[in-house]
């Protein structure tokens, strides 16, 4: 079954094992001792044993210099929390050093120009990753590893900020930082990669910028505390898996800019129970929504008073006729327009402002339905100042861009 297999790969999050060579060198260095390969005169460090808290790497092996370290050599190493790397090294294998739950700090020397983008993935208390100066291909920026103007590996506290200059966040780049509970995205980013943030079990809510054009596969994957999240208005696909198994996963806002919804996208979203499609969307793969894998059936099943609403006619309508589910006729709503004059500005947020003191005043509120729910900007089933708060920085993110 679909929800086996995407179990089996998160198992350890995500943790697989690599084959050892059948034999190679060692060396000893402050009672540590460091196995490696030979290739073209240069070493590839394949291991070590007598490690405890700190791993110093050198330079030089038995006279050899040391240019990489092999796939998943330090993965799961219990007790690590500080790796240097020399100036020699050049690449970073897979998975390298993944799974080092106690792993705070890293540094990285100036001649590294390859770091996989799972070499420190699974490390939930990686804190910070410093680089050399002199190195050409990458830096780091707040404590994380950047690739020009990339997020190639978060390392940094539970609430992370991300670099007002960042444009895109690489593939892998929070896996399994499970301490993660908030992400703060400026607006600016245009692409989220591959498993970005899948595992990150303690993430309660994501906010995508309406400047993001490209969602990477499950890159929300079993982010099992996702609570809500909103799709910025310039993606297009909500791709394969994108929110598999976010069990948690209440409310979610879809743009109009969005044509289709792939496989699985909302897969086992056990307590999101009714979603808004928009007529722009024009395809639905298999099992994307209202659908959860049941351990006692061994089974896939419709989840119970999953309901769709939509346009009449849409392929939102034909989805939920196919697997049998109830279909609610609904008028589209822009977040944020409270006056319906398809234009997000101070006016909205005056607007909500002046309901909210209504509502939290013990008085019968003025909204009408659409209002409503054009005034819930976070898509929190409330009307308040968090949300006239959310429409004025809108209006002035699109104001300067």
């Amino acid at each position: 079954m679909y929800m086996k297999k995407t179990i089996a790969m998160l198992a350890a999050v995500g943790i697989t094992a690599f084959s050892v060579p059948n034999s190679f060198p060692v060396s000893h260095a402050a009672n540590v001792e460091f196995r490696y390969t030979v290739d073209n005169g240069t070493a590839t460090i394949t291991g070590a044993s007598g490690v405890s808290d700190v791993l110093d790497i050198p330079s030089k092996i038995d006279g050899l210099t040391v240019t990489d370290i092999a796939d998943g050599f330090f993965m799961n190493s219990i007790g690590l929390t500080v790796v240097t790397l020399p100036d020699s090294l050049v690449s970073i294998g897979k998975k390298a050093f993944s799974n080092c739950a106690e792993l705070t700090n890293v540094y990285i020397g100036s001649g590294t120009s390859i770091i996989d983008e799972q070499a420190f993935s699974a490390c939930p208390k990686l804190q910070r990753i410093s680089v050399s100066p002199d190195n050409k291909v990458y830096h780091s920026e707040n404590g994380s590893l950047y690739k020009d103007d990339c997020l190639h590996i978060y390392a940094g506290s539970g609430q992370a900020v991300i670099a007002p200059t960042t444009v895109s966040i690489g593939k892998y780049a929070f896996f399994g930082k499970t301490e993660l509970t908030s992400v703060e995205m400026p607006y600016g980013i245009e692409t989220i990669g591959d498993y970005a943030f899948a595992g990150c079990l303690s993430l309660t809510n994501a906010d995508i910028p309406d400047t993001v054009t490209s969602l990477g596969n499950s890159c929300f994957l079993s982010c099992t505390a996702l609570d809500a999240v909103h799709i910025g208005g310039a993606v297009t696909t909500i791709p394969d898996s994108c929110f598999h198994g976010c069990t948690a996963l209440r409310a979610v806002h879809i743009p109009n800019s969005v044509t289709s919804i792939k496989s699985h996208a909302f897969y086992s979203c056990d307590n999101l129970v009714n979603v808004y499609i928009p007529p722009s969307v024009v395809d639905i793969g298999s099992d994307a929504l209202g659908r959860k894998f049941v351990i006692r059936n061994d089974d896939v099943e419709n989840i119970p008073n999953f309901t769709i609403k939509g346009t009449v006619g849409s392929a939102a309508q034909r989805y939920a006729s196919g697997m049998g589910m109830l279909f609610v006729e609904e008028v589209s709503v822009t977040r944020g327009d409270v006056n319906s004059d398809n234009i997000i500005d101070g006016n909205d947020a005056t607007m909500t402002l002046s309901e909210y003191a209504l509502l939290s005043s013990g008085k019968t509120g003025t909204f009408s339905d659409i209002q409503r729910k054009a005034a819930d900007f976070n898509q929190d089933s409330t009307v308040d100042g968090k949300d006239a708060a959310a429409i004025l920085t809108y209006y002035a993110q699109i104001s300067v861009n």
